[in-house]
């Protein structure tokens, strides 16, 4: 049994693919740092000497977008925070596929 209304955000796979991917992470000097995720992340606009891959701590789970896993990582000294993606290992996606082929392309 279908929901009412359940075919109003269906959207092809075209539409998918060039999607805008949100970023809730935002940079500001004039606010603390903090973590309301999933919803914002407040963050320092440059990162301090502290930030490094030791001190940084995911937040969240591992989401996938097209093909592409990220996650979002806060060093815990400071609170400046990155979106993380994770190297393409094996993947069927064609925008993983896309962009490997136009990489190759770019080295040649």
């Amino acid at each position: 049994m279908r929901r009412i209304g359940s075919n109003i955000r269906k959207q092809n796979t075209d539409a998918k693919a060039k999607r805008v991917v949100r970023n809730i992470i935002r940079y500001s000097t004039e606010e603390a740092p903090r973590n309301e995720y999933p919803k914002r992340i407040v963050s320092p606009p440059k990162p301090s000497r502290c930030c490094s891959d030791e001190n940084r701590e995911m937040v969240g789970t591992m989401r996938e977008v097209e093909g592409f896993k990220f996650c979002y990582k806060i060093c815990a000294i400071c609170g400046h925070a990155v979106k993380f993606y994770f190297p393409a290992v094996d993947s069927t996606s064609d925008a993983v596929k896309e962009y490997r082929q136009w990489k190759r392309y770019m080295v040649q």
